[in-house]
């Protein structure tokens, strides 16, 4: 196995929070540091623990869109840490706020192919403004990007949380009704959607793959795919759907003026 593939396998290990896999990874002597938080560690023991409590900040932390180079004796991963603040960190309580964050991680192998060291860089000041805990510049505040916007708006639609979601909205929002395929031109017509969900919809649990954003100047576009279960009418429902999320920016936020998801038809032999 390469240097690279092991590297690939702790960050798997990691986002299905399987720790004792980690651990078997590991030389005895294992010593990691987190460089920007001045953070250094000296037992496999204690890295899981380190582990462990970015998980209680971001109960959602995942490792995604990394690449791997490795050399004789070492691997360096570059990705993005990413997840919503919902625990604590340090003295920090949780803001609900979304991070992705570029990180670049190096690991030292020894002859046998065990980790004897790593260390992680990313950039703290960053990380504390997406996580909203400090301005990200003189005077502005924090602002949620687009696909953090995306990502709460569908928490709160699993929450059935009809409020919280049109207050994400701008005034002349535009989405499609799945159901009869048609479109929902206004706010008014959307309201009428969601009341039309109240009572009928139960047990939502939506799972977004394949996330994008682009944005230019005060317009964003966010697209990905969308695995979503529900009930209705006590009936268990799935659905798959490509989505496209178009966001308009309005002072220190962005809000949602065209959603578009529609189901794909289920395939037949």
């Amino acid at each position: 196995m390469g240097h690279s593939e092991t590297h690939a396998r702790l960050h798997d290990s990691f986002n299905k929070r399987d720790f004792a896999s980690i651990e078997e990874q590991l030389a005895p002597g294992y010593l990691y540091e987190d460089l920007p938080r001045a953070i250094t560690i000296k037992t496999p023991g204690e890295f899981t623990e380190y582990l462990q409590a970015w998980r209680s900040a971001l109960s959602d932390a995942t490792v995604g869109s990394a690449t791997y180079t490795e050399g004789a004796d070492f691997s360096v991963a570059m990705f993005h840490g990413r997840g919503h603040f919902d625990g604590t960190l340090g003295d920090f309580k949780a803001t609900g706020r979304f991070m992705d964050l570029p990180m670049c991680e190096v690991l030292h192998y020894s002859s046998d192919g065990k980790v004897l060291s790593g260390e992680i860089y990313y950039d703290q000041l960053t990380m504390l403004g997406q996580l909203g805990l400090m301005s990200t510049g003189a005077g502005a505040p924090a602002i949620d990007s687009p696909e953090a916007v995306v990502r709460a708006l569908l928490r709160e639609f699993d929450r059935m949380d009809f409020d919280a979601i049109r207050r994400r909205f701008t005034d002349d929002v535009r989405g499609i009704d799945e159901i009869s395929r048609g479109w929902i031109a206004d706010q008014a017509s959307m309201n009428d959607y969601f009341r039309g969900l109240e009572g009928h919809v139960s047990d939502v649990a939506t799972t977004l793959s394949d996330v994008s954003e682009q944005i230019w100047g005060d317009t964003a576009i966010v697209t990905g795919w969308m695995e979503q279960d529900y009930r209705a009418q006590g009936e268990p429902v799935h659905i798959s759907a490509p989505f496209t999320i178009a966001l308009r920016r309005d002072g220190d936020t962005w809000k949602v003026a065209l959603v578009h998801a529609i189901p794909m038809p289920e395939e037949t032999d």
